[in-house]
């Protein structure tokens, strides 16, 4: 038996579809419904579909057919996608007649959850697509942060540090959509001066920078190395220390540093504004509001 999945806490199995019979008390069954009467869900997170991947997915679907169902939901002359659009719009392309489709009853909110969790778990967003999909859902149905963390089994704060990647610069978001910088690489840029931002990018990109290098980077511009003289030279960090630090860089989404004394030692954070530290606040007093 697969290990169950997380999601919006009810069975994803079931919103996907996984088997032909009844998954909710008002007894929803799949059909066979025309590939023509579909139109694509308006709060669909994704924005790119990778050309190679739908030809491998019609390739798929020609040859065994359409495996999992598309959900979709009533609308005025037809349906509406909720998830699947990836096997729809493969089949279009096949030229099928029909799909396999659950049809259910579900509001914006529920369609709009769905097709993120669905294309979180089915193939990754980008993560800006990732990001535009958690700020919908707190625009246009009033979601706290914690709330969409809760409903997609994701941590708040990494809920917020994706929201802030929305923050960056164009030409640095064009990087994380082209797969050139990861989501890591993203968030140690907002860490970074504001003005050095695009330069470290552009060097992570065209040199293959590890999350790990660019912070070093980050650290240099910020003028970490410029410690003041002391009498003798901390100790060097661990590796499993240096982890540390990383994870807590991650965790916070700000410049942290663990420093070694003689006995014992100090972590520092930085902070760059009055927000940055109200922030960094919330997260270390564990404030969920």
């Amino acid at each position: 038996m697969s290990a169950p999945k997380r999601g919006l806490g009810r069975g994803l199995g079931a919103l996907l579809g996984d088997a032909p019979v009844p998954v909710s008390p008002s007894g929803e069954t799949l059909r066979e419904i025309a590939v023509d009467a579909i139109t694509p869900n308006p709060f669909q997170p994704r924005k790119q579909f990778d050309p190679d991947a739908l030809a491998e997915l019609q390739s798929s679907i020609a040859e065994y057919g359409v495996l999992v169902p598309i959900i979709v939901r009533k609308r005025a002359g037809g349906y509406e996608l909720i998830a699947g659009e990836r096997r729809w719009r493969a089949c279009a392309a096949l030229r099928r007649p029909t799909i396999p489709a659950l049809i259910r009853t579900s509001d914006d909110r529920e369609s709009l959850e769905v097709a993120i969790v669905e294309n979180l778990q089915r193939e990754n967003l980008n993560p800006l697509e990732e990001a535009a999909g958690y700020q919908n859902l707190i625009e246009e149905f009033a979601f706290t942060q914690e709330e969409v963390a809760k409903r997609l089994g994701k941590s708040r704060p990494a809920v917020a540090n994706t929201l802030r990647l929305l923050t960056l610069a164009d030409a640095i978001k064009s990087m994380l959509v082209d797969g050139r910088l990861s989501a890591r690489h993203g968030r140690a840029l907002l860490t970074a001066p504001e003005r050095d931002r695009l330069t470290l990018a552009q060097r992570a990109a065209n040199e293959g920078m590890t999350v790990l290098a660019l912070e070093r980077a980050i650290e240099h511009a910020l003028g970490a190395t410029a410690q003041p003289r002391r009498v003798a030279a901390p100790p060097p960090l661990s590796p499993e220390e240096h982890d540390f630090e990383s994870r807590l860089r991650e965790r916070f989404g700000a410049p942290v540093a663990i420093v070694r004394g003689s006995r014992g030692g100090k972590i520092e954070f930085r902070f760059a504004n009055n927000d940055e530290l109200v922030r960094i606040g919330d997260l270390l007093l564990g404030d969920n509001s």
